[in-house]
């Protein structure tokens, strides 16, 4: 096993926990946008805008990233690379995703709030499209 990791924990144990811990966070932070959701859809006349920007959401979904990062790091440290090569390419890998997700699910609940929840639903347009096929299929 390398030893020379930026843990002092085996690597592998480091590994198991932080995706515990990252996993057990994404399951916190789900829970609290399916609350907000709820508390929206409840009070659609009064809130115009679903307020997911929180202080609890936001620290939720840091621990999440964070705990991803340190996951990725550790992963790759296992390959016997630099210690800071792990760490440099866990951090080009999660942050730019996490952001990323962070600015959809922005953009999402802004399109929910002005068009209703129909306008994401993925199912309602792959059923369309499923129907538009078979149509299709029976004219020729």
């Amino acid at each position: 096993m390398y030893s020379n990791t930026f843990f002092n924990f085996p690597v592998y144990t480091v590994i198991q926990l932080t995706l515990l811990f990252a996993i057990l966070l994404g399951v916190i932070f789900k829970d609290m946008l399916e609350y907000k959701l709820t508390l929206w859809s409840r009070s659609k006349n009064s809130e115009t805008k679903i307020d997911y920007q929180t202080p609890n959401i936001m620290a939720a979904y840091l621990g999440t990233t964070l705990f991803v990062f340190c996951c990725v790091a550790a992963s790759l440290s296992v390959f016997n690379i630099i210690e800071q090569l792990s760490i440099i390419m866990g951090a080009i890998v999660v942050f730019p995703t996490a952001l990323l997700i962070w600015l959809q699910l922005g953009s999402m609940f802004n399109l929910m709030a002005n068009e209703g929840i129909e306008a994401i639903s993925i199912e309602k347009e792959y059923i369309l499209g499923e129907k538009k096929v078979k149509v299709g299929e029976t004219i020729n």
